[in-house]
């Protein structure tokens, strides 16, 4: 394919963790390079990095990167980002998520990359305290600072990074209604999962085909709130023996939730666990009765699209990053952050009120088509992509790599 620009322009994307650059950034990297950009994606090694190999025109490159801070380890990623960089010559690197986000700048910037881009995927200083909080808050404004441009995955987040000074104004934004890769309206579609799949998932974790189930996908940590959910479990599941959670995530030892929650959680008679991450969710979404989401901060939760993709009604907490992809008393219902008896009642009116459920599956699914589509928003990053390469070669910079014939 010819590419619309002199040369073709070479893009460096990384995250910290595998699972992410292949769960949001698979159909976006491949339409960019099927628009004449040169992609190299980069992140740890992993089976998601892995599935980019696969793509024409993606050339991936593992390197190792922690979450958690480790400045030996970190200094390494640092160098070995620094050595990429100078071997790829890229003309935009974009960096996603905290850690990579700071390695990737400072190594950019370095590197004199003209067109460094952050995307603030969430705020984890939200929910730390003293030392932690200063280091995770220092760590933020030296990624904006580095970066020539900085992007925020929801208007809600956006706020609250600007109130509190992380990032100059004047190169922040967010684009459309937010959303670093939106939903896949296909894959979650609930006239798309056949029955047996639905029905192959309370078979797998023996639950009753007539039982109302509770799903929480996500990290088993304490920011998604599970100290939170554990607590309205132990009341819900007395009012309603019917009643069944399904926990949909793997432990987040980053995070950890005290043993004297868990422990009763998962050895409770009507409570699954996945034990990790479920290929099928589609088919998960497709036979849960209502999506459990306490958590304590998000970026634009990918959850709460994929439920209102699925027409699954959401119980969550009115926090950034909820606020966005979820209509309080339409599409869900979201409560107080930490306010358990709220929660409770909250659903207990979705379980309870069918006119309600039916109602907030139909505008859940119309509200996620008509602003977070992955089309849609794929589609505005090519163009915000384009508009930079414009830029940059209307600037007389050369780019890395010859046009394409």
């Amino acid at each position: 394919m010819r590419a619309e620009f002199n040369n073709s322009i070479r893009l460096l994307t990384l995250t910290t963790a595998p699972e992410t650059i292949g769960g949001f950034f698979q159909k976006q990297l491949a339409l960019l390079a099927e628009n004449g950009f040169a992609i190299h994606a980069a992140s740890s090694p992993g089976p998601g990095l892995s599935a980019f190999e696969r793509i024409p025109g993606v050339t991936v490159h593992g390197i190792p990167m922690e979450r958690a801070p480790h400045v030996t380890r970190d200094l390494v990623s640092l160098y070995r980002i620094y050595r990429l960089i100078l071997e790829l010559r890229p003309d935009i690197v974009h960096a996603h998520t905290p850690k990579a986000g700071l390695l990737a700048m400072a190594a950019a910037w370095a590197a004199r990359v003209p067109i460094r881009l952050y995307t603030i995927h969430g705020l984890p200083l939200l929910t730390r305290t003293g030392f932690w909080r200063k280091i995770i808050e220092n760590a933020e404004r030296a990624s904006c600072s580095l970066a020539t441009a900085v992007y925020v995955v929801s208007p809600s987040v956006q706020n609250v990074a600007l109130q509190l000074g992380l990032c100059n104004p004047g190169k922040s934004a967010t684009l459309g209604y937010g959303s670093c890769a939106g939903v896949d309206l296909e894959r979650f579609d609930p006239a798309a999962v056949e029955p047996a799949k639905a029905d192959a998932v309370r078979q797998q974790f023996d639950i009753p085909a007539n039982a109302k189930l509770l799903t929480f996908f996500g990290r088993l940590a304490k920011d998604k709130g599970i100290p939170m959910l554990a607590e309205a479990w132990a009341t819900l599941a007395r009012e309603y023996p019917d009643l069944y959670l399904l926990l949909a995530g793997a432990p987040d030892q980053t995070d950890p939730v005290a043993d004297s929650v868990m422990q009763p959680l998962l050895t409770h008679e009507r409570v699954r666990h996945s034990n990790g991450w479920i290929k099928a969710t589609p088919a998960v979404y497709a036979t849960t009765t209502i999506c459990v989401l306490p958590t304590l901060r998000e970026g634009l939760s990918q959850v709460a699209l994929e439920s209102a993709a699925m027409g699954v009604p959401l119980v969550g907490t009115r926090v950034p990053g909820m606020v966005d992809p979820v209509v309080d008393g339409v599409t869900g219902l979201l409560v107080p952050s930490g306010d358990t008896a709220a929660f409770i009642e909250a659903i207990r009116r979705v379980l309870e009120d069918d006119e309600f459920r039916r109602s907030a599956s139909k505008a859940a699914r119309e509200h996620v088509t008509s602003r977070f589509s992955d089309q849609c928003v794929n589609q505005m990053w090519l163009e915000e992509y384009r508009r930079l390469a414009t830029q940059l070669q209307g600037s007389g910079y050369p780019s890395g790599v010859e046009s394409e014939t």
